[in-house]
């Protein structure tokens, strides 16, 4: 009798529902990543690597890093192919509506010209007339300059830094920490970037919406690796070897 008991109360057990904060702790959650640099690498051992799967970590969850091409990244988050997008700019849900942006920021990207020229800067503008390098994908600069008469687009950053050390474009426009990895890794030293930033970005995680219950809490663990000196460490420890100009 008891152990008829005990098989239906076990078979009662099995048929309730999993609450969606278990099922979340259960799963892989797979983020997407463009980069190929220190902010991300195949090993899953770059800056934000490192600081998205700590903050998951703390919040009870597991993540797992791929790579998608820049031009399809987004899309297939939007489509629920992948569960997150590593790191974009806030307002992208407008365009893509499936994604819910975490709110607290990844990092801040400081976008600025490159040159071996000290070609004077005043914002976007007095770019114009110069042949302007621009990796394809990288929507917020591919925005500020749709109508420079000598904008050319490149396939990813090794062509972009490649085509301004021969001299084929007069300045590449990319965002100064990883412009500076790719530069250390190309080994061209005379390229230096040019002040000020043309523009100044905080970057955040997007998670799919059918993960939005999980956004607050990551955004949470975010917030305390910055209070705890967490974030301030991983950081330091991923972009030592870039000196002091780079930061």
């Amino acid at each position: 009798m008891f152990r008829s008991l005990a098989a239906v109360c076990l078979w009662i057990f099995l048929l309730l529902p999993v609450p969606e904060t278990a099922r979340a702790q259960e799963r892989v959650f797979r983020i997407s990543t463009s980069y190929k640099s220190l902010l991300s690498t195949p090993e899953q051992t770059g800056m934000l690597d490192l600081l998205l799967k700590e903050a998951f970590r703390r919040s009870g969850l597991r993540a797992e890093i791929v790579f998608t091409p820049t031009e399809r990244s987004l899309y297939d988050v939007d489509a629920g192919l992948l569960d997150g997008e590593i790191n974009r700019i806030e307002g992208m849900e407008k365009n893509f509506p499936n994604l819910v942006r975490v709110p607290e920021p990844n990092m801040a990207m400081h976008f600025v010209a490159f040159s071996n020229r000290p070609y004077p800067v005043d914002g976007w503008e007095s770019l114009k007339d110069l042949h302007v390098g621009v990796v394809g994908g990288w929507r917020i600069l591919e925005e500020h300059t749709v109508d420079f008469p000598k904008r050319i687009l490149v396939p990813s950053e090794t062509e972009l830094f490649t085509m301004l050390h021969k001299g084929r474009i007069d300045v590449a426009l990319y965002d100064k920490l990883t412009g500076y990895e790719t530069i250390s890794r190309l080994g061209y030293p005379e390229i230096r970037h040019l002040e000020p930033p043309l523009i100044n970005r905080d970057m955040f995680l997007y998670m799919h919406k059918s993960h939005s219950e999980v956004v607050g809490t990551i955004a949470e663990a975010l917030r305390a690796m910055k209070l705890d000196g967490a974030y301030d460490r991983i950081v330091s420890e991923a972009t030592a070897h870039l000196g002091a100009h780079a930061r």
